[in-house]
C-alpha cells in the first residue's frame, strides 16, 4: 500500500520519469500528469509510443520522482488500457485539462518495489517489498 506521504511526493514531485525496455532497448520519459492511489498509478499517454510499445514486449517498468535532493523510486508492472469506463473517465478529465492534448491509453502501475533515492547515508534504501503490497490486498 502506497501511504499518504508517497502518494503526496508522487503527485507534488518537481520532475518525474519512466523507463521501460523493449525491442529496442531502454526507454525513460519524462512526464508530468499522475494520478496516484493507495494501490496503482495512473500515468496518461498524450505522446509515449516508444513506451507503449515497450509495454507490449515487457511489462516491468520503473519510475523515478524527485523534488530537490529527495526522491523515490517505485518498480513494478505496468498494464496498458486504450478503452473502458476508466478510458472514458479519465479521457472526459484530461480534455478538460488540456484541451490541446489527445489521451491515447493510461498505463496502470501496480508497484512492486519503493526505494528511497534521496541524496545521502539512505540512499537506495528499499522502502516497501512485494510483502508490504500483497499484505495491502488482503
Amino acid at each position: 500500500m502506497l501511504t499518504k506521504d508517497i502518494i503526496d511526493a508522487l503527485q507534488n514531485a518537481e520532475a518525474r520519469a519512466l523507463a521501460t525496455t523493449g525491442p529496442h532497448g531502454i526507454n525513460v520519459v519524462p512526464f508530468s500528469v499522475i494520478d496516484v492511489s493507495e494501490t496503482e498509478i495512473h500515468l496518461f499517454n498524450f505522446f509515449m509510443s516508444k513506451t507503449v510499445e515497450n509495454l507490449k514486449e515487457n511489462k516491468t517498468v520503473a519510475l523515478i520522482a524527485w523534488s530537490g535532493l529527495a526522491g523515490i523510486q517505485i518498480k513494478g508492472e505496468a498494464d496498458y488500457v486504450e478503452s473502458g469506463e476508466m478510458f472514458d473517465s479519465y479521457t472526459k478529465e484530461m480534455k478538460e485539462r488540456f484541451p490541446e492534448r489527445t489521451l491515447h491509453g493510461i498505463i496502470t502501475i501496480k508497484p512492486s518495489y519503493l526505494y528511497d533515492v534521496s541524496a545521502g547515508s539512505e540512499a537506495g534504501r528499499l522502502l516497501k517489498s512485494p510483502a508490504d503490497f500483497l499484505a495491502s490486498d488482503v
